[in-house]
């Protein structure tokens, strides 16, 4: 078991979900809010540990999640099923929307409900589906949540295939929800796909 700071932690989940991002230890401290030699020491503790793999271009050391370690891949998961640093508010959107679990791959939530809370005007949400036939079943779900809630369900669904097809086209909505959202259900999924995009 590798141990990893909360630092690390955040460091990669930024370089995993951001991958058209080419992060090294300069770009990527005010992210994490640490200094240039916290930056540094960070990454290359994590290089040291082979959570990470790092390529030299020119004068700068550039990383990227180590995914063929299944460790890794594991401790990814980990990181998106941790909702302890989300608000009150969010969480119990997490809670509702665990009720559609059963009839879905994974769920994403995502857009200005993570930034404003309360102040949001609606509720993002990704569904992947199990089935395309199941569309209705969720679409009649939803609506009867909404006719419930202040805030109403704004639903993107997609099969898994969409979803990593998207991504690999370089679909921007969808690389930024990647990049900021909570993974409700699903995290493995979500890595899979990831990973896969980035294979």
């Amino acid at each position: 078991m590798v141990e990893i700071s909360e630092n690390g932690k955040k460091a990669l989940k930024i370089i995993f979900t951001d991958f058209l991002t080419n992060y090294n230890s300069y770009n990527i401290k005010d992210k994490i809010g640490i200094s240039d030699v916290g930056s540094l020491k960070l990454l290359r503790n994590l290089k040291e540990k082979n959570i990470l793999v790092s390529e030299k271009m020119g004068n700068a050391i550039f990383y990227k999640a180590n995914l063929k370690n299944k460790y890794v891949l594991k401790l990814l998961e980990l990181i998106f099923l941790d909702h302890s640093n989300s608000s009150i508010f969010v969480k119990g959107w997490i809670h509702d929307l665990r009720s559609f679990s059963q009839t879905t791959k994974a769920i994403f939530l995502f857009g200005s409900i993570l930034r404003k809370g309360k102040n949001a005007r609606d509720v993002d949400v990704c569904f992947i589906l199990k089935s395309p036939k199941d569309y209705s079943k969720l679409q009649n779900k939803v609506n009867e949540m909404n006719k419930k809630s202040r805030l109403k369900i704004h639903p993107l669904y997609l099969t898994e295939k969409d979803f990593e097809e998207k991504l690999r086209e370089k679909d921007k909505p969808l690389i930024d929800m990647v990049k900021n959202c909570v993974v409700v259900h699903g995290e493995n999924l979500f890595v899979e796909v990831v990973k896969n995009v980035q294979s």
